[in-house]
């Protein structure tokens, strides 16, 4: 009975013109984007800006309907129409988690987005610093510029405790 409520939720909404996993993901509830996912909704569907749910998910920090679009099979490599992908929007909203499972499902660790950052180079950005050490412990590298140059060394900005700390992750590696 609880999946034909939700079946037909998802039916109205759609019939709305509303888009069922847009909906769920903006409330981020993620028993919400399950529902929507077991219904059939598509985890991959672009909006008119370019966005899959999971972009838009990690865009606004949303960890709970990041993890059920993750699960339920989103392309952890989309890329927005500037270029950077979950990783990156994760990497830069401080989400650590979803980082994890990102990287889990085969997001690339270094890959280069909008003006050549990095997810790494982003987290530190944003100083986002917890993430920023889990991603190096995850194989980010320490070395990688963007195109203006700066590299997680360079965005330390001369705080020798966070360089430390960034060199102990990346000596304790778990690829």
């Amino acid at each position: 009975m609880k999946y034909a409520f939700i079946l037909v939720s998802v039916m109205s909404l759609a019939a709305c013109g509303k888009d069922p996993i847009d909906k769920a993901v903006e409330s981020d509830d993620r028993k919400s984007v399950a529902a929507a996912i077991q219904a059939g909704a598509d985890v991959n569907d672009k909006n008119s800006s370019g966005d899959t749910p999971l972009l838009i998910s990690t865009k606004a920090g949303q960890s709970s309907s990041a993890q059920a679009l993750i699960e339920g099979g989103s392309d952890v490599r989309a890329k927005d129409s500037e270029g950077a992908g979950a990783l990156h929007h994760a990497a830069a909203t401080g989400m650590t988690g979803i980082c994890g499972l990102l990287v889990d499902r085969g997001a690339p660790i270094d890959e280069a987005g909008p003006a050549g950052s990095t997810p790494l180079l982003l987290a530190m950005r944003q100083h986002q610093y917890e993430t920023a050490k889990y991603l190096v412990r995850r194989g980010a590298s320490l070395d990688a510029k963007d195109e203006a140059g700066a590299t997680p060394r360079s965005l330390a900005g001369g705080d020798a405790a966070l360089l430390q700390e960034l060199e102990i992750a990346a000596s304790r590696r778990k690829n």
